[in-house]
């Protein structure tokens, strides 16, 4: 599986089966499904796959950090220019 087909099924189970918002889910696919408009920023495409595999709705709510929360998936949204 690809990169970008990786990143679409992480979407879509973690949006089913875990917390991942249904609000954020559309700008996710929209990297997922459009291999050939973001092929050119890899990089932030694996980061977006990891900080979804590992999305944690309570992320930052301790002392210490566990998993990556909307934040951080925004912000690299933000550095590939993708927005509603």
């Amino acid at each position: 599986m690809d990169l970008f087909a990786e990143l679409g099924h992480a979407v879509r189970r973690q949006n089913e089966e875990g917390e991942l918002p249904d609000f954020i889910v559309p700008l996710l696919l929209r990297v997922a499904e459009n291999p050939a408009e973001f092929a050119d920023r890899a990089e932030h495409v694996a980061t977006l796959l990891r900080y979804v595999n590992e999305y944690e709705t309570w992320s930052e709510m301790c002392c210490e950090k566990v998993g990556y929360s909307l934040e951080n998936i925004n912000r690299t949204l933000d550095k590939m220019k993708v927005r509603y």
